[in-house]
């Protein structure tokens, strides 16, 4: 399966995704989520968690970040991010890590700009690790999360939007 890359510098190109265990993000959901993002994009540190593709981080290096730091879990979706990255030549703007969500956010002393969380659904982690993301922002950083819409997110957020059974939810730190 591919995904296209729906703006910036390499807008309609298509990167590789992982055949099983990966829910990507529809088009229609990302492009909102960019839309609604597109005055924090230019020279933001990106961080994308539960990665999967690559495709939320790729996306915003394709429309002007700096870099992005991607990390998932399994090693299948970290060598398919590598070779995306490789292939649309912007590996070197980036760091990938394999590794448990919980135990990279317990070891990580770096804050970002933009952090895009697209965890499971169902299983109570974006609600349980949103107060652990909020704080690798940097101030007036934002936290892009993904979920399902009945999964209570009780960090205040400036912004909610429902796209059938996905809910973005946009938090800003102060």
């Amino acid at each position: 399966m591919s995904i296209r890359i729906s703006g910036g510098i390499y807008r309609s190109r298509r990167i590789e995704c992982p055949s099983r265990g990966v829910r990507p993000t529809l088009d229609r959901v990302k492009e909102a989520i960019f839309s609604t993002l597109q005055m924090n994009i230019e020279g933001a540190e990106v961080l994308d968690l539960f990665a999967g593709s690559g495709n939320l981080g790729i996306e915003a290096l394709s429309r002007g970040a700096l870099c992005a730091t991607f990390v998932d879990k399994a090693r299948i979706c970290t060598k398919v991010i590598e070779k995306n990255l490789k292939t649309l030549g912007i590996l070197e703007k980036s760091g990938i890590i394999t590794a448990d969500i919980r135990s990279y956010l317990k070891v990580c002393n770096r804050s970002f700009d933009l952090i895009f969380a697209d965890p499971p659904y169902n299983k109570g982690l974006a609600s349980q690790l949103a107060p652990h993301v909020y704080k690798l922002l940097n101030s007036g950083g934002i936290l892009v999360l993904e979920h399902s819409p009945q999964e209570l997110i009780t960090i205040q957020s400036w912004k909610n939007r429902s796209y059938g059974d996905t809910m973005i939810t946009y938090i800003q730190k102060d």
